[in-house]
């Protein structure tokens, strides 16, 4: 509780900074004195809350404006974040709901889960989860069931193919390494899809579950002293996301071409994804909030899938790392990085 506590003192000091920078974050009650109550929003997030926002927090900021949603003038936007502790997110996310939010918005598994067993009535609007339904969030995604909806990409299926692609850059590979966080049900489920396609393509699977950024950076010492021929990172919203830089360093550090289902990994310096444009998917979510505040349902509301996986190719890491990347995988890429 103690570590807790000096925790909401941390997170006390953020959210001066975001009024500081125009934010609303836990603003006291008698800063808002108003006519009438504005629709308020609740915004609980597992990683630290960024100023200037992620691109992610800013497209979904983005599409609030085009619904009419503008923080500070039609709506209230209220923050909650756990700053990376898993261990925190139950309190902060119930210290949110003591704000009155009419609706919850969330990113990522951990967040999900925790919106949803803190309540059954206050809709919840999700902007990016791997599998709603095989983290039981919801019942199906034609028909929710609950108080929960909004954005999701079904990643596990996803990562067969990320490991085919990468073979191609690197078709004399034998030994693949697999990490993820270990907190994550989407990450875990991810995780050991890569690990049970590898032997079909040939790769020996290397399991790395990780829970911290001390586990991490202990994985890229036992990684250093066995180098795979591949690095297969999978897609989340927390630990992964938000050490995409040191990932990616450590793929060029040690010449080891790193995959993933991140975009902003690729971007980072690793050497591929295919994934769907996150950005765009948070930027939809503001679209499900407007629904749920005119009246919507979730419980009827269908979740909505990305259309477009795009494949991302850094030519500027294949060069220093090493690898060729052949014609066709070229003529494929949505966008190289040059």
């Amino acid at each position: 509780m103690d570590k807790y506590l000096a925790h909401r003192g941390i997170l006390r000091r953020r959210r001066a900074l975001l009024v500081l920078f125009g934010g609303v974050a836990f603003v006291p009650h008698r800063v808002r004195a108003q006519p009438a109550r504005q629709p308020r929003i609740g915004y609980l997030l597992y990683t630290p809350i960024t100023e200037p926002p992620s691109r992610e927090r800013q497209a979904f900021l983005e599409g609030l404006q085009e619904q009419g949603l503008i923080p500070g003038k039609t709506v209230e936007l209220i923050y909650g974040s756990a700053e990376g502790e898993a261990e925190f997110i139950d309190a902060v996310c119930q210290d949110l709901l003591k704000r009155g939010p009419d609706v919850i918005v969330v990113s990522g598994s951990v967040a999900t889960l925790a919106a949803k067993k803190a309540t059954r009535k206050i809709p919840i609007v999700m902007l990016a989860v791997g599998d709603p339904v095989g983290i039981g969030a919801v019942q199906s995604i034609a028909r929710p069931g609950g108080n929960v909806t909004g954005v999701s990409f079904i990643s596990t299926d996803l990562a067969p193919k990320r490991l085919q692609l990468a073979m191609q850059c690197a078709p004399g590979a034998k030994r693949l390494a697999v990490i993820w966080d270990r907190r994550n049900d989407n990450a875990r489920s991810e995780a050991r899809a890569a690990l049970a396609a590898a032997p079909r393509l040939g790769l020996e699977p290397e399991a790395h579950p990780l829970a911290s950024d001390r586990e991490l950076a202990t994985a890229f010492g036992r990684l250093s002293g066995s180098r795979p021929d591949l690095l297969y990172v999978t897609f989340e919203g927390g630990l992964v996301s938000a050490n995409r830089t040191a990932i990616a360093q450590f793929g060029l550090r040690e010449r080891v071409p790193v995959v993933s289902g991140w975009n902003f990994l690729t971007e980072a310096g690793g050497l591929l994804s295919y994934a769907p444009d996150i950005p765009a998917m948070f930027r939809r979510g503001a679209y499900y909030v407007d629904r749920v505040l005119k009246g919507a349902s979730p419980e009827t509301l269908p979740i909505e899938l990305p259309t477009n996986v795009s494949l991302v190719v850094n030519l500027k890491t294949a060069k220093a790392i090493g690898v060729t990347v052949p014609r066709e995988l070229l003529l494929r890429a949505d966008r190289l990085i040059e």
